[in-house]
């Protein structure tokens, strides 16, 4: 399978990129960023490394670039917290996932013989309902909600050629965090990194029952 991999100098990102090169299941990934990657992975012959500036606009000689992807495992974004204001999260967040998922859909997909595949790295707790009173996490959790609902209409007004799965870790650990950290990290509904990209390349390419993957649920993938 070809895929698409935003976030690629993020932590979780940049794991993705990684579980990629390793899965015999992934062909090719095109890897879009606004940073230049580590030479030694971005030299990978099994990646194309596309250096894109404007993660809201899609001109047609980036998606002729992109040609032949069949999916994409979407990671940029974070907590609200992350961003210098609310406005600056959702732009990142919000607009630009959105601005993807739309420029697949019309110009990447109907030349599948299945519908594309957008994977999106949410977080526990998205809350679709925008105007819901949310004592923790308020902003974060609204972002993340408006992210998936945006995506999901996308894919109902579109089921022939566009497919999306939203997870949701519950937090995220280094894979090295030793044992102690990784047992707790497991019972809290947290996941190490490298099983996170994991799951999601799966889920990538087998796709999955469930369209919105809880935390608990993602550790069994």
């Amino acid at each position: 399978m070809k895929i698409i991999i935003t976030g690629a100098t993020g932590f979780v990102g940049s794991e993705v990129v990684r579980q990629a090169i390793a899965d015999e299941a992934i062909t090719h990934a095109f890897v879009l960023t606004r940073k230049p990657l580590p030479e030694d992975i971005s030299k990978n012959t099994k990646l194309t490394v596309i250096e894109h500036k404007d993660f809201s606009t899609y001109p047609a000689e980036l998606l002729s670039q992109l040609a032949g992807a069949e999916g994409c495992v979407w990671t940029i974004g974070g907590r609200a917290t992350q961003f210098p204001d609310v406005e600056t999260a959702r732009k990142v967040s919000v607009d630009y996932t959105l601005a993807a998922a739309k420029a697949f859909t019309e110009a990447l997909a109907p030349g599948l013989s299945r519908p594309f595949r957008f994977v999106f790295c949410s977080g526990k707790f998205a809350e679709w309902d925008q105007n819901k009173n949310l004592k923790m996490m308020k902003d974060t959790r609204l972002i993340k909600g408006q992210v998936e609902k945006g995506l999901f209409d996308i894919a109902e007004a579109n089921k022939d050629k566009f497919e999306v799965w939203a997870v949701r870790p519950g937090g995220i650990v280094r894979k090295y965090a030793g044992l102690i950290n990784a047992l707790t990290a497991h019972t809290s509904g947290f996941i190490a990194v490298d099983h996170l990209a994991k799951a999601m390349l799966k889920i990538a390419v087998n796709g999955h029952a469930n369209r919105i993957i809880e935390a608990n649920e993602l550790l069994k993938i």
